[in-house]
Protein backbone atom coordinates (compact mmCIF):
# COMPACT_ATOMS: atom_id res chain seq x y z
CA UNK A 1 0.00 0.00 0.00
CA UNK A 2 1.47 3.18 -0.75
CA UNK A 3 0.21 6.86 -0.20
CA UNK A 4 -0.29 9.81 -2.14
CA UNK A 5 0.17 13.37 -1.25
CA UNK A 6 -2.84 14.51 -2.16
CA UNK A 7 -4.43 18.67 -2.33
CA UNK A 8 -7.34 19.97 -0.52
CA UNK A 9 -8.36 23.05 -0.22
CA UNK A 10 -5.93 25.80 1.15
CA UNK A 11 -2.55 23.37 -0.64
CA UNK A 12 -2.52 25.20 -3.83
CA UNK A 13 -0.06 28.22 -3.93
CA UNK A 14 -0.75 31.39 -6.24
CA UNK A 15 2.51 32.99 -7.34
CA UNK A 16 2.46 36.41 -8.75
CA UNK A 17 4.66 36.75 -11.72
CA UNK A 18 7.25 39.33 -12.72
CA UNK A 19 7.19 40.47 -16.78
CA UNK A 20 5.19 43.43 -17.00
CA UNK A 21 1.50 43.69 -18.62
CA UNK A 22 2.25 44.98 -21.89
CA UNK A 23 3.16 47.65 -22.71
CA UNK A 24 3.96 48.59 -19.14
CA UNK A 25 7.65 48.74 -18.45
CA UNK A 26 7.18 48.94 -15.04
CA UNK A 27 4.38 47.26 -11.96
CA UNK A 28 3.35 44.36 -9.76
CA UNK A 29 1.06 41.48 -10.01
CA UNK A 30 -1.48 40.10 -7.69
CA UNK A 31 -3.18 37.33 -6.95
CA UNK A 32 -6.78 37.03 -6.12
CA UNK A 33 -8.59 34.32 -5.12
CA UNK A 34 -8.08 30.83 -5.60
CA UNK A 35 -11.34 28.67 -6.73
CA UNK A 36 -11.02 25.41 -6.52
CA UNK A 37 -12.94 22.19 -8.16
CA UNK A 38 -13.36 19.47 -5.51
CA UNK A 39 -14.22 15.78 -5.29
CA UNK A 40 -16.93 16.25 -2.85
CA UNK A 41 -16.56 12.29 -2.33
CA UNK A 42 -13.40 12.16 -1.28
CA UNK A 43 -12.05 13.96 1.69
CA UNK A 44 -9.02 13.91 3.67
CA UNK A 45 -9.53 15.30 6.64
CA UNK A 46 -13.21 16.43 6.16
CA UNK A 47 -11.82 18.29 3.41
CA UNK A 48 -12.59 17.47 -0.30
CA UNK A 49 -9.85 16.76 -2.49
CA UNK A 50 -8.77 19.33 -5.79
CA UNK A 51 -8.82 18.11 -9.45
CA UNK A 52 -8.35 21.70 -10.47
CA UNK A 53 -7.84 25.28 -9.33
CA UNK A 54 -7.57 28.55 -11.10
CA UNK A 55 -6.50 32.07 -10.23
CA UNK A 56 -6.78 35.93 -11.62
CA UNK A 57 -4.01 37.63 -11.00
CA UNK A 58 -4.36 41.24 -12.06
CA UNK A 59 -1.50 43.80 -12.72
CA UNK A 60 -1.05 47.40 -12.42
CA UNK A 61 2.20 49.59 -13.56
CA UNK A 62 2.91 52.63 -15.56
CA UNK A 63 4.47 52.66 -19.19
CA UNK A 64 7.21 55.45 -20.05
CA UNK A 65 6.37 57.33 -23.06
CA UNK A 66 8.70 58.78 -25.20
CA UNK A 67 8.06 62.42 -24.14
CA UNK A 68 9.22 61.02 -20.08
CA UNK A 69 5.21 60.59 -18.99
CA UNK A 70 3.96 58.05 -17.14
CA UNK A 71 0.65 56.34 -18.47
CA UNK A 72 -1.50 53.59 -16.50
CA UNK A 73 -1.39 50.35 -17.73
CA UNK A 74 -3.58 47.31 -15.77
CA UNK A 75 -4.32 43.68 -17.16
CA UNK A 76 -4.99 40.37 -15.62
CA UNK A 77 -4.69 37.02 -16.78
CA UNK A 78 -6.07 33.70 -15.66
CA UNK A 79 -3.89 30.57 -14.77
CA UNK A 80 -5.76 27.50 -14.50
CA UNK A 81 -4.27 24.20 -13.52
CA UNK A 82 -5.67 20.81 -13.77
CA UNK A 83 -4.97 17.11 -12.48
CA UNK A 84 -2.98 15.66 -15.64
CA UNK A 85 -2.22 12.51 -14.38
CA UNK A 86 -4.63 9.71 -13.00
CA UNK A 87 -3.60 8.97 -9.75
CA UNK A 88 -4.91 5.40 -8.44
CA UNK A 89 -6.74 5.99 -4.94
CA UNK A 90 -9.07 3.96 -3.28
CA UNK A 91 -9.14 1.22 -5.86
CA UNK A 92 -10.73 3.92 -8.66
CA UNK A 93 -8.70 5.71 -10.87
CA UNK A 94 -9.54 9.43 -10.11
CA UNK A 95 -7.25 12.93 -11.54
CA UNK A 96 -6.73 14.80 -8.81
CA UNK A 97 -3.33 17.29 -8.17
CA UNK A 98 -0.82 15.87 -6.49
CA UNK A 99 2.66 17.47 -4.32
CA UNK A 100 4.25 19.07 -6.65
CA UNK A 101 1.95 19.43 -9.75
CA UNK A 102 2.81 23.13 -10.94
CA UNK A 103 1.26 26.00 -13.71
CA UNK A 104 3.25 29.21 -14.83
CA UNK A 105 2.24 31.07 -17.38
CA UNK A 106 4.45 31.44 -20.53
CA UNK A 107 4.15 35.40 -21.20
CA UNK A 108 4.02 36.72 -17.41
CA UNK A 109 5.48 34.27 -14.74
CA UNK A 110 2.12 33.80 -12.58
CA UNK A 111 2.13 30.36 -11.23
CA UNK A 112 -0.32 28.11 -9.36
CA UNK A 113 1.60 25.40 -7.18
CA UNK A 114 0.59 22.54 -4.91
CA UNK A 115 2.05 22.12 -1.70
CA UNK A 116 0.73 19.66 0.45
CA UNK A 117 1.80 16.78 2.93
CA UNK A 118 -1.27 15.28 3.20
CA UNK A 119 -1.65 11.26 2.88
CA UNK A 120 -4.59 9.60 1.07
CA UNK A 121 -3.54 5.30 1.12
CA UNK A 122 -4.08 3.62 -2.14
CA UNK A 123 -4.62 -0.10 -1.95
Amino acid sequence: MSAKNVAVEGDVQAVPGTVPYSPADEGEWTAGSIRSSMYEQLKIGGKATIYKAECTFSFTGRQTLPNGAKQSVSGSETVTLEAKKPTKLQKSILNVLVNGDEISSEEHGNKLQVTTSNKLSSS
